[in-house]
């Protein structure tokens, strides 16, 4: 079962494997995705700020740019200005 709770300044999504979700973010808004390995984060609007909870590294993702997620754990995705990305 998909669970998505909205908040003001946050996201809270926990997708199933094989499903695919889009969302937008207005800037400033965080977004965090659970138990993300296997998944393939692709940025479609705007910029987007990846922190992964494993990595010492963020990424910063512009439209058309993707990361795939190798680790289970935490992923934290903040909207630099508005954007917009997918997860599958």
């Amino acid at each position: 079962m998909n669970k998505i709770a909205k908040y003001p300044t946050a996201l809270l999504v926990h997708a199933l494997a094989g499903s695919s979700l889009a969302e937008e973010l207005l800037p400033g808004q965080v977004e965090t995705l659970d138990h993300g390995k296997g998944k393939h984060l692709v940025c479609t609007a705007g910029r987007l700020w990846v922190t992964l909870e494993h990595e010492g590294n963020d990424h910063i993702l512009e439209p058309n740019q993707s990361l795939d997620i190798d680790e289970n754990g935490r992923v934290v995705i903040s909207a630099l200005n508005a954007g917009a990305f997918k997860v599958a």
